[in-house]
């Protein structure tokens, strides 16, 4: 197998069907040089999902970008049984409809003498496509922690459903973005982050167990902002009896 259809390393405890969506985005498909991002101790989640596992792969073309969402998608609705959706995929009715258009208009503009303008947007040349295959089973075993959250209140429960995004570009969108520089820095801060966060709440735990720590009751913050509020409003009123004095 060349160097740019090598399948990436799977992670730690990965979900049974990745094998599968890798080898047909390599081989069926035809993506060069995928990259997996294990994005799925980020805490809090991205906007993309929680548990997130990140493809990426780089398109031969333009063309070779469209087609190859549009039948990644279709894979994924009859083989995994999954409805993803793709930002940024143009269907083949519409290149269709934006090629004569873009077309009609050149030939407008060299009959009026008009010289094309280069580097326009003309709406085809997207050159990045997300597909966002929704959520798969995990490995058999893995287990999320969940951490409630006190007085919180939201909707939906948790899951630990893995997501998958793929995030298909061309050869030169893929240099612009850098997309694995950016997940990666974005992964080594939040680890920096949540040890900081361990650290401190080690040290909290061994301070009230030696006494030197007290926990805030709830309602204690609440009345200390009352009671700093009345003193504030006695104080003005003293200031404005000696003011009228």
């Amino acid at each position: 197998m060349a160097e740019r259809q090598k399948l990436p390393e799977m992670p730690p405890e990965p979900p049974p069907e990745l094998a599968a969506i890798l080898q047909h985005l390599s081989v069926d498909i035809g993506l060069d040089y995928l990259t997996l991002l294990d994005l799925r101790s980020l805490d809090p989640p991205p906007a993309l999902g929680a548990n997130l596992l990140m493809i990426i792969g780089t398109a031969r073309s333009e063309k070779h970008l469209h087609v190859s969402a549009d039948r990644f998608c279709r894979y994924l609705r009859t083989s995994h049984k999954l409805r993803p959706y793709a930002d940024g995929l143009l269907g083949r009715n519409e290149i269709k409809l934006k090629m004569r258009r873009k077309n009609r208009r050149a030939k407008l503009m060299a009959n009026a003498g008009v010289i094309s303008p280069e580097n326009v947007d003309d709406g085809i040349r997207t050159g990045w496509v997300c597909v966002h295959a929704g959520q798969i089973e995990p490995a058999e075993g893995a287990q999320k922690e969940v951490r409630p959250i006190e007085g919180f209140v939201g909707f939906g429960s948790e899951t630990n459903k893995v997501t998958i995004v793929v995030q298909m570009l061309t050869e030169e969108k893929r240099e612009e973005l850098d997309l694995e520089s950016l997940w990666n820095t974005f992964l080594s801060r939040n680890i920096r982050r949540q040890s900081y966060r361990h650290e401190g709440e080690g040290e909290f735990e061994a301070a009230l167990e030696a006494g030197t720590a007290h926990p805030i009751e709830p309602g204690s913050s609440d009345r200390t902002l009352e009671h700093d509020i009345t003193d504030w409003d006695s104080g003005n009123a003293k200031m404005e009896e000696a003011k009228a004095g």
